[in-house]
């Protein structure tokens, strides 16, 4: 089967977040199955400047956006497994700093920058001769393929659209409905039209063959209002081709038996490594050594409402006062920001702050840490407590979505329990949590054991790929 994976994002050339790590990783494991891959991003400069090697597979391909004819080249590299990726090439879109913006703000013509990337994803089928049976469209950035394609601009390929966040809709103002390419039996209700404005996110969801989203509780989570923002009435719709497909872990880059980022390798086997991480990272941040005989918490995470960082700023004292650290990575919002600063200047040899992204201190707090905190108000799936899990790093989640998926509770299977789980949106309910915890933690054998479950879980991408396979073949068969 030819599978064509659309994708603002694809680790190593281009990540913002989780939807580049998904994007390095499923196509893998998908050609490890047999499949024939191919995978299409812009031609950003950072993805340009990570490539290895590429050349120009189609030069001046014709393209029209609203009133302006234009032309796009088309660029070939590969990724792992000698697997093709084709970048859509226009500098004045895409040779930027960043991906979506920079740290001043998001550029203003995002909608219209991926319009051009996802209409140039037809022309590129038809000049290198593709001929996909499926296309994998992912998130708003590409959710005109669907659209288009349904208009019939890939001939003999299936539409399958994947959700990572229903919370960014993609939208065009009606003045730029022009560029989008459509018909105009495309731009009603039934079609692109929300609230005065055209969904980029919503076209992929009506327009696709079938739905996919990253978690089975996501999957039913995005057809309420709490979590649809405001299109859970459409997703209960077309609940009857939507299907939630857990993501897997890339355990050639986490696992600590391999981990080039830690001091010390170990294993469910052999875990007395962990200890030396631990002591590595109380040394790396500052912090008290005597950290060693009580938890130490760690989160790698956006600094936004989103990811629960208010709940721990609200919950920090009472944390404390049990006698435990925590260790935060990340950026995002300023508020979020000078809330852990604040944090840090009041507990010194308790909490520390590493602002910004640095993959090896990512590894070394998943490594040396005790408990992950992922306390989220919607988490569609998260990776970063599959992560821990391997790592023998006990997680405490707010249950919802793929957190509520690859956790188990003690009060839920005791003897198979890996982690807690609180449910409330509240200070109080991760403070309740944490105390589990911690409670816990205090029970060497009971800690043990729910550490090597955790670690003997197996969240790899060969269960989800077979998954992505069968959607795929059920797709394609109708």
């Amino acid at each position: 089967m030819k599978v064509l994976f659309a994708t603002s994002e694809v680790s190593p050339l281009a990540t913002a977040g989780g939807l580049g790590d998904v994007m390095g990783s499923l196509p893998m494991a998908l050609a490890g199955l047999g499949c024939e891959i191919s995978v299409v991003i812009p031609a950003y400069r950072s993805a340009l400047e990570r490539l290895e090697e590429w050349n120009v597979a189609a030069r001046d391909l014709p393209l029209t956006m609203g009133k302006r004819d234009l032309t796009v080249d088309i660029l070939r590299g590969e990724l792992d497994m000698d697997l093709p990726v084709y970048l859509v090439r226009r500098d004045e879109y895409f040779d930027r700093e960043g991906i979506y913006g920079t740290e001043r703000g998001e550029y203003f013509d995002n909608p219209e920058r991926f319009i051009f990337f996802s209409r140039a994803i037809p022309p590129l089928c038809s000049a290198l001769s593709l001929g996909p049976d499926i296309v994998l469209a992912n998130d708003w950035e590409t959710g005109l393929v669907m659209a288009l394609m349904d208009q019939g601009a890939i001939p003999g390929a299936s539409g399958v659209f994947a959700i990572h966040n229903m919370g960014y809709h993609g939208l065009v103002p009606a003045e730029a409905v022009e560029k989008l390419g459509l018909a105009d039996r495309y731009l009603g209700m039934e079609g692109l039209e929300f609230y005065g404005s055209m969904s980029l996110l919503k076209a992929g969801i009506v327009y696709a063959r079938r739905v996919v989203t990253v978690s089975p509780t996501y999957a039913l989570e995005i057809q309420t209002p709490e979590f649809g923002f405001g299109l859970d009435g459409l997703i209960r719709s077309v609940s009857g081709r939507l299907h939630g497909i857990l993501n897997g872990a890339d355990y050639r880059v986490w696992n600590p038996e391999t981990d080039e980022y830690i001091v010390s390798s170990y294993s469910p086997r052999d875990p007395g490594g962990k200890a030396l991480c631990k002591e590595d990272l109380l040394r790396a941040m500052g912090l008290d050594p005597g950290l060693m005989k009580r938890p130490l918490a760690g989160m790698v995470t956006r600094l936004v409402e989103q990811k629960g960082c208010r709940l721990v700023a609200e919950a920090a004292d009472r944390l404390f006062e049990m006698g435990m650290g925590l260790v935060v990575l990340g950026s995002g919002e300023k508020v979020y920001e000078e809330m852990f600063l604040g944090l840090q200047s009041r507990y010194p040899d308790r909490f520390a702050l590493r602002l910004g992204f640095d993959t090896g201190l990512a590894h070394r707090i998943v490594a040396g840490s005790d408990l992950f905190l992922v306390p989220s108000l919607y988490e569609p799936c998260g990776l970063t407590q599959i992560y821990s899990l391997k790592y023998g790093t006990v997680p405490v989640v707010r249950a919802t979505g793929g957190l509520k998926d690859t956790v188990i509770d003690p009060r839920e299977k005791e003897d198979l329990s890996t982690g807690f789980k609180f449910h409330p949106f509240r200070a109080e309910a991760l403070v309740e949590g944490v105390t589990r915890a911690v409670r816990t933690y205090g029970q060497p054998r009971l800690w043990q054991e729910m550490m090597l479950r955790g670690m003997n879980e197996d969240f790899s991408w060969d269960r989800s790929a077979r998954e992505y396979l069968r959607l795929f073949e059920m797709t394609v068969s109708g």
